[in-house]
């Protein structure tokens, strides 16, 4: 049995059609783990501030360091789909990096000019500035890279 190309062509259209719709259809992210990780480094910032206990700092990092291992094993175990690499653009990429690295001057925004202050604390307060804000934007980034995405199987990249 063979199949024509123009039989072959249209059942491609229709499976990249489908592919297109499932990428589209949910964050490439969820939310909650970047705004889970940027409470990881709220976390590490105080535990780390100077003139914690030792006892304090080695159990809140512990602690830490299983919150985020759980959250690791949430998203890698809740994955309802995974996209292959070779469709992540390298420009999208690169703007998930910029989002993130934006997200980190916003609590160094807030920080430095505290800390200039010397206000107690001060790269504590800067970090809850970047989990809101990674909590205010992560929803446009996921969709928008998974609109990223879509377009590259819709494309045919």
């Amino acid at each position: 049995m063979s199949i024509s190309p123009e039989d072959a062509a249209r059942a491609l259209s229709g499976i990249r059609g489908v592919q297109e719709q499932a990428i589209r259809s949910e964050p490439f992210f969820p939310v909650w783990f970047t705004v889970g990780v940027a409470l990881f480094a709220t976390g590490i910032s105080f535990f780390t501030e100077p003139g914690t206990s030792p006892a304090t700092t080695a159990t809140g990092i512990a602690v830490l360091a299983v919150a985020l291992a759980a959250m690791v094993f949430r998203l890698a175990r809740g994955a309802r789909m995974r996209t292959h690499h070779s469709l992540i653009r390298p420009e999208t990429v690169s703007d998930y990096v910029c989002w993130v690295l934006v997200s980190v001057a916003v609590a160094l925004a807030v920080a430095l000019p505290l800390n200039a202050r010397e206000v107690a604390y001060a790269g504590v307060q800067g970090c809850p500035a970047m989990t809101v804000f990674m909590a205010a934007t992560g929803p446009l980034i996921a969709r928008w890279m998974s609109r990223r995405t879509a377009d590259a199987i819709r494309d045919g990249d």
